[in-house]
């Protein structure tokens, strides 16, 4: 008869030992390489990076480039406005320093519709609010009976008009009129802009008729509207009158004079 005897295996450096095998691991020594090892905290890794620089922010039109011009320089044929606050306006609202020419006509070769008798504006802005103020004017003539014109973008007589006005001082038409004026602080000295607003169609017909300017100020007023709507808003704008003597047929810009008064403030 047989009998099988089961003897127990050694146990070699005790790597059978549960215990002892925990003891032995966690005395080894760390690997860099060990997956099993914590990784870096998110946060402590996020500092070490570098930021990336702020965006600036977008300017939506540019800054307009301005003439110095003297304050004792003899400005003649020019009508100065007074932007002094009405008793109807806001507190803290700004307006623009604005400067014009009576208006003029001049002949100007325009393609597509050949020689025209274009009306025009010469004008200067200046800002003394002390702060950079965004410039998007608005030229409307409007006739005796309420018909208008808008101000039209004339490429060829912007040139033609700056020899006629003033070679040395670089005239802005329609298309980049549009900017920032920056604040004039100099002593005797305005920082202006120059600007021209032109039409090639109005009513020869017309007798009186006026020019109202949006953009010189911020200002503006809400109105009850009669439908129960919306109210209605009205902006401060300026309106220069004119008077113009003659004929339908000889149009000559001697038959244009100012209003009187020349010009007043008006929510429109």
């Amino acid at each position: 008869m047989l009998i099988a005897l089961v003897v127990p295996s050694v146990c070699l450096g005790g790597q059978d030992d549960p215990d002892k095998a925990d003891a032995a691991q966690a005395a080894a020594p760390k690997n860099d390489n060990d997956a099993s090892a914590p990784e870096e905290a998110p946060q402590q890794a996020a500092a070490e990076l570098p930021r990336p620089k702020p965006d600036i922010a977008p300017q939506l039109v540019p800054a307009l480039p301005t003439i110095p011009w003297r304050h004792d320089r003899h400005a003649f044929g020019f009508t100065s406005i007074n932007t002094k606050p009405l008793p109807k306006d806001k507190e803290g609202i700004w307006a623009l320093d604005f400067a014009y020419k009576p208006v003029r006509i001049l002949t100007v070769e325009i393609p597509g519709k050949g020689r025209r008798n274009v009306h025009y504006l010469y004008y200067k802005v200046v800002n003394r609010t002390g702060t950079p103020r965004t410039f998007v004017p608005q030229f409307i003539m409007v006739n005796s009976s309420g018909q208008r014109f808008e101000d039209v973008v004339i490429p060829q007589a912007v040139p033609l008009i700056q020899a006629r006005e003033d070679p040395t001082i670089a005239v802005r038409g329609a298309v980049n009129i549009m900017g920032v004026v920056p604040p004039s602080t100099k002593k005797g000295v305005d920082d202006a802009v120059f600007g021209v607003a032109t039409w090639d169609n109005w009513d020869t017909k017309a007798d009186r008729f006026s020019i109202y300017v949006r953009g010189l100020s911020d200002g503006y007023k809400e109105i009850a509207n009669p439908s129960g709507e919306k109210p209605i808003v009205r902006y401060k704008t300026l309106r220069l009158d004119f008077i113009r003597r003659g004929d339908e047929r000889n149009i000559s810009e001697k038959e244009i004079e100012a209003g009187d008064p020349p010009y007043d403030w008006v929510y429109w």
